[in-house]
């Protein structure tokens, strides 16, 4: 084999390497999660705009998290892109930060958390 031939050959495995290697960059949040509505009662559903996208077109995975984690809410699916949260019922007016971690199927993660959800107690009865 020639000299030229063992270089170009040299360089087309190098830039397969490099190929190999490229760069990873984290999900990127646009929007969001914002809730909708943000003030609530027990029970009532919370939808969030949330717009998140992958530079890279890796797969992403979702967790969904409130706080303080008691008393729980319910989400309908915590792994699912865009669920839905039922707000518990709550003795006096609490405010729930909702996060959300985006991870890519490299490893980069992201945390996302928008205003959060105010629950309303319930109100007080007077007696008459």
């Amino acid at each position: 084999m020639s000299r030229s031939y063992s270089k170009v050959f040299g360089a087309l495995a190098l830039l397969g390497l490099c190929v190999a290697c490229r760069a990873n960059h984290p999900p990127q949040v646009h929007t969001g999660p914002r809730p909708s509505p943000a003030i609530v009662r027990g029970g009532d559903v919370v939808s969030f705009i949330f717009e998140v996208e992958e530079p890279d077109g890796d797969a992403m995975s979702f967790s969904w998290k409130q706080l303080p984690e008691q008393p729980a809410g319910r989400f309908s699916d915590p792994t699912a892109r865009n669920p839905t949260w039922v707000a518990p019922d709550v003795a006096e007016t609490t405010t729930f930060a909702i996060l959300v971690i985006v991870e890519d199927s490299e490893g980069s993660a992201i945390v996302a958390q928008g205003p959060g959800v105010i629950v309303q107690a319930p109100p007080v009865s007077q007696a008459p």
